[in-house]
């Protein structure tokens, strides 16, 4: 008898239909986010030709903008990659799929926080790399660029480590970062599974109001942090634990989207 909360073969076989839907449903905005550096690309050198009359790529500032606001689009899009399931029509055949609850949560996961984010840097990186070689007035890729930078900022905290008998390391300020980039990813789908119409902008409206409710609550109860720093040991333990805090807050609430999102799918009907 099989297992009916999760069975290694059935949930494999779901997977790759999860996989191949998403593909078909989303191939454009996967090709319009993902190529979206070579869509600006384009459009840079275009604009340089016509005004300009000179062959010139966008500087590195502007590559760097877009990629970011294409990391930003990436996650305003959750909303959309599992948001028909709140259709009475495609929720109701999707409920019907030989999988459990759990399977497809997990499968949700696995997509929304490995897949879709591997698949988006590879994509973006190996085309800026592309044109980086391609063209000299490109300039360096982002990815060389942000990888001299780590290596530069590690070698600074292994120098300030040794000059002021501190305990620096990379991952304290990485982890932090990854736990937000997370914790935005479930949100944006948490209110694609949860609203039936405007996702985004409730998804905005539910930001704004928290960020107002937070705000004037620290400001009632006096919840202002003061710190006084005397000597740089004292900067680093209010830093390191600023960023713990950080990261364990953030997870603490991915976890509760996580969790939100099983319930929804659980109490799902149609």
């Amino acid at each position: 008898m099989k297992n009916e909360v999760f069975n290694g073969s059935r949930f494999w076989s779901y997977f790759k239909y999860d996989l191949i839907q998403m593909w078909r449903n989303h191939v454009k905005a996967a090709i319009l986010i993902g190529f979206s550096g070579l869509i600006f690309y384009i459009i840079g050198i275009a604009f340089n030709a016509v005004f300009d009359k000179v062959w010139e790529a966008p500087s590195f500032a502007a590559r760097a903008i877009v990629f970011g606001l294409a990391i930003f689009a990436l996650e305003l899009y959750q909303t959309r990659t599992y948001g028909y399931l709140t259709n009475r029509r495609k929720g109701a055949a999707w409920l019907m799929l030989p999988a459990s609850g759990f399977e497809k949560w997990l499968s949700m996961m696995i997509m929304t926080l490995l897949v879709i984010p591997v698949a988006f840097l590879c994509t973006y990186t190996a085309i800026d790399g592309i044109l980086s070689l391609a063209d000299p007035t490109y300039g360096p890729m982002l990815l060389g660029s942000a990888k001299d930078a780590v290596q530069k900022v590690s070698v600074a905290l292994a120098q300030a480590n040794d000059e002021y008998s501190t305990t620096w390391s990379l991952g304290l300020f990485v982890l932090p970062m990854l736990a937000g980039y997370m914790c935005n990813f479930l949100y944006f789908l948490l209110c694609g599974v949860t609203f039936r119409r405007n996702k985004i902008l409730w998804a905005f409206l539910i930001l704004f109001g928290t960020s107002i409710l937070l705000s004037t609550g620290m400001t009632a109860f006096g919840l202002q942090s003061h710190y006084d720093v005397e000597e740089l040991s004292d900067a680093e333990t209010i830093i390191r634990s600023i960023l713990n805090w950080t990261t364990f807050i953030s997870l603490a609430i991915a976890a509760c989207f996580a969790g939100g999102i099983f319930y929804r799918i659980k109490t799902l009907k149609h």
